[in-house]
């Protein structure tokens, strides 16, 4: 006959042991728990997304009955990024980097399920040029993004004006700012992004703590079915 303490004792031995074993699978963010096979559906569009342990990936795209195939190289980045290279296919409410690929965070449902999430912004640094000591946020500001040079000027009657060489290729914008509740600055749709782009419906542009010398405007895109997201096939889905 088992003692009540000792069955006591081999209940308790047995979750701690199970939640170990948890916990080391739950903060595994390897390459290993990359790879594998990811679907996407959302927004009319459908997508399949092979992550090779090599660091290639394969990827097919159907929108509006048309497929687009692609490949590329990824790799992790942090604790739990993944970087795709430019030939990844965006997929709806994701933000490409300024470098023209895409970034991803490894999302880890129950800490056993894996997801991938686009990531839905990116940030620009304009630093200041002028020499102002004005506390007004209006000047003269000059992008850091490398081969993409960019001018943008904060006038006082909140009014904009912004110049990018994008492949060579310039772009002139004119447009307005103003204050949000929290002090923050948001741009109008013709702000530029460094593709030479305006921004698109979905997109807005927003520069936080803008007393500083820089101006830190995080490009952000948003989407009616949720944050885009790759589900990897895995035994329980």
């Amino acid at each position: 006959m088992i003692k009540p303490g000792r069955t006591s004792g081999v209940v308790l031995l047995a979750l701690v042991l199970a939640f170990a074993f948890w916990w080391v699978v739950a903060s595994d963010y390897s390459d290993t728990v990359a790879s594998g096979t990811y679907h996407f559906g959302q927004s009319g569009v459908m997508s399949t997304l092979v992550l090779k342990p090599d660091h290639t990936f394969q990827q097919e795209l159907t929108r509006a009955g048309t497929t687009d195939r692609a490949m590329g190289t990824w790799r992790v980045l942090g604790q739990g990024g993944i970087s795709f290279s430019k030939e990844f296919l965006a997929v709806p409410g994701e933000e490409i980097e300024p470098d023209g690929t895409s970034f991803a965070d490894i999302h880890k449902p129950l800490g056993l399920l894996v997801n991938l999430q686009m990531r839905q912004y990116h940030v620009l640094w304009y630093g200041r040029h002028d020499t102002s000591q004005d506390n007004s946020p209006s000047g003269t500001y000059v992008g850091d993004e490398e081969g993409a040079p960019a001018t943008l000027t904060l006038n006082h009657d909140q009014t904009f004006s912004q110049d990018v060489i994008h492949l060579g290729v310039p772009k002139h914008a004119e447009g307005t700012w103003s204050f949000g509740k929290n002090g923050e600055i948001i741009f109008s749709s013709a702000f530029l992004k460094t593709s030479g782009e305006a921004l698109q419906e979905n997109e807005s542009a927003i520069a936080g703590n803008p007393e500083g010398s820089n101006l830190q405007i995080v490009i952000a895109a948003s989407s009616d079915s949720g944050v885009p997201t790759f589900h990897k096939h895995q035994l329980l889905w």
